[in-house]
Order: C-alpha cells, then sequence, then structure tokens
C-alpha cells in the first residue's frame, strides 16, 4: 500500500483503531505485518505510523480467523491463503460448513496420530 498523505479517497485507520475494532493486540497485528508481508502491507504516512484501509482490515480478520479460530499455525495459515488465493476464494468461512468440519477432524485426526 502506498504512503497516505491524509483521509482523502478511502478511510484510513490507525493500528489503534484496528485494535478497537477487531479487538486483535497492536503486537500481534505488528508481527502479523511482518509474518504476512506479502500479504499484509498497510500504508504508512509521511511520519512513518501504520494506516490500514478497509481491505487491509479484512485480510486481518482472515488471518485471525485461519490463527485462532481454526487453529493454524502462522506457516499453516500463509499456506492456506496462498490455496485460498488460488482458488480464488478470499474468505475461508464461507466454504461449505460440512466441508470445513470434514476438513478439521481430518486435520484432526492427521495430527493426533503423527
Amino acid at each position: 500500500m502506498p504512503k497516505v498523505k491524509g483521509v482523502r479517497g478511502p478511510k484510513a485507520f490507525s493500528i489503534g483503531q484496528v485494535n478497537a475494532i477487531t479487538g486483535i493486540p497492536k503486537p500481534t497485528l505488528r508481527y502479523w505485518e511482518k509474518e504476512f508481508g506479502d500479504y499484509l502491507d498497510p500504508g504508512r504516512t509521511t511520519g512513518n505510523q501504520r494506516r490500514y484501509d478497509e481491505n487491509s482490515i479484512a485480510k486481518i480478520e482472515k488471518i485471525n480467523y485461519l490463527v485462532k479460530v481454526q487453529g493454524y499455525t502462522i506457516d499453516g495459515a500463509k499456506r492456506q491463503l496462498d490455496k485460498l488465493e488460488q482458488v480464488g476464494t478470499t474468505d475461508p468461512a464461507s466454504q461449505d460448513p460440512i466441508a470445513e468440519l470434514a476438513r478439521a477432524m481430518s486435520d484432526y485426526l492427521l495430527k493426533k496420530s503423527s
């Protein structure tokens, strides 16, 4: 995302505002920015402060869903995001719930047996 000069155009949110919107701690957001650099790239002001647009917040929520709800590791979440982008599905929660349950059970059994 390019440098953000002001609030003209799309709404830009500070890291504190994103924390308030998503409930994800600021240090976690900073860490995810480093880990998911190819996927998550917030803009910066001329003072080098992070600014997130609505698309970035949606990406953060996807990462949160994969890591916190689905239980993926950081590397697993990266692989899952790559798969979702290849397939063209942008929302991991929008998949068929029965298929998602079957995958989750399969993953659990595979993890338990290894």
